[in-house]
């Protein structure tokens, strides 16, 4: 039998399948997961228990369907086409109309968890640990080979070289994905309670569709990081996934990109910040001491002012003294040729009321002294 080529067969079966009638206006039961926009077209996957189909909604179609019914977790009856992709050996399913069936099975136990750890209160703002301003290291429980990590890695470094990183390789995907971040976690707090530091616990991955991300809904996962002494950022997905993990957390960050950026602080920035607050500082000294210099200028000139006055005063009071002094100084009186007579006593008589007539007398001159005796009084 002559070979034929890849091409061919291809072709061969999207003829095959475009020639189906079968296939064509088939109504398909399933729950909506990995929703995705690209341009006008909308991307999704319709899965059951056992199996998953590829859709697109083409924006030719997207104003006849009610787009609200179109949402990951969603159970709906999707009608539409297969169309063949040759090229590619693939196909895809063209959906044209949505009808609401129910909530889908991962929806349900979202929501299920959900209710069951709000009511429990694992919500609460109450039990929110703040994350440490100043953060020397920084775990990170996610997958060590994923695009996440990476962009965590790149963050924190450009923007803080002060803090280490920590990562704890775990699965994030798959079966034994929630036992592996609920270990991690343990582990971390583990090491804490062992005097090892860590400031922050990082707990996420990358963006992916609801089954990807199905292991950061698990009732344990949510329980370990309720648990944790540590601080834990969330970081899930994309801006639009939620998670339990999200509402259990102490912080959510909408991507591990943005949860590497509130982690730590900028020191490039606290370093300008310090230098600037040191300069202000500095300019209020200098405008502090030139301030008090002045204010002691003013006041020792003040002082010395009054100083001066006062010693002027004392100088002329001083020489008030001396020229009262020097005219009761008796020498200054006798230099006039005044004389002061004296008693026995030698005692001053200041009149003649106190001379008896015939009694001797000192009569005290400047010069010298003599001896007088009163022989006649007379008063005037």
């Amino acid at each position: 039998m002559k070979p034929v080529t890849v091409t061919q067969v291809n072709e061969y079966i999207a003829k095959r399948l475009r020639d189906d009638y079968n296939l064509r206006g088939l109504p398909v039961e399933g729950e909506i997961s990995g929703l995705s926009r690209g341009g006008q077209h909308w991307y999704l996957t319709l899965k059951d228990s056992g199996s998953i189909l590829k859709c697109a909604i083409w924006g030719s179609n997207v104003r006849r369907i009610d787009m609200s019914l179109v949402e990951n977790g969603k159970k709906i009856i999707a009608v539409g086409d297969i169309s063949p992709y040759p090229k590619g050996g693939s196909y895809s399913f063209s959906i044209t109309h949505v009808e609401a069936v129910g909530e889908g099975d991962l929806m349900a136990e979202f929501n299920r968890i959900r209710k069951k750890l709000e009511e429990e209160g694992l919500f609460d703002r109450k039990w929110k640990k703040p994350l440490p301003e100043f953060p020397l290291r920084v775990g990170v429980v996610t997958s060590s080979t994923g695009a996440a990590v990476e962009d965590i890695k790149k963050i924190i470094t450009g923007k803080n070289d002060l803090t280490d990183i920590l990562i704890f390789p775990t699965q994030v995907q798959g079966d034994g994905a929630a036992q592996s971040i609920i270990r991690n976690i343990e582990i971390a707090n583990e090491l804490v309670r062992s005097g090892y530091r860590i400031d922050t616990l990082i707990v996420g991955r990358g963006g992916g569709s609801a089954e990807d991300l199905a292991a950061f809904n698990d009732e344990g996962v949510a329980r370990a990081i309720f648990a944790s002494d540590i601080p834990v950022i969330s970081a899930v997905g994309h801006e639009s996934d939620f998670s339990i993990s999200d509402f259990v957390a102490d912080v959510r960050a909408e991507t591990p990109t943005a949860a590497a950026d509130m982690a730590v602080m900028d020191t490039a920035q606290l370093r300008d910040d310090i230098e600037y607050d040191m300069q202000l500082l500095l300019t209020s000294i200098r405008h502090k001491i030139k301030t008090e210099r002045q204010l002691l200028t003013s006041r020792t000139d003040l002082l010395y002012s009054n100083m001066k006055g006062k010693l002027a005063d004392a100088r002329s009071s001083m020489e008030k003294a001396m020229i009262l002094i020097r005219e009761n100084d008796p020498r200054s009186i006798f230099s006039k040729g005044y004389a002061a007579v004296l008693d026995d006593e030698g005692s001053v008589i200041p009149d003649v009321t106190g001379i008896i007539e015939g009694n001797d007398y000192t009569v005290r001159m400047r010069d010298g002294s003599f001896t007088a005796r009163a022989i006649e009084i007379r008063k005037e």
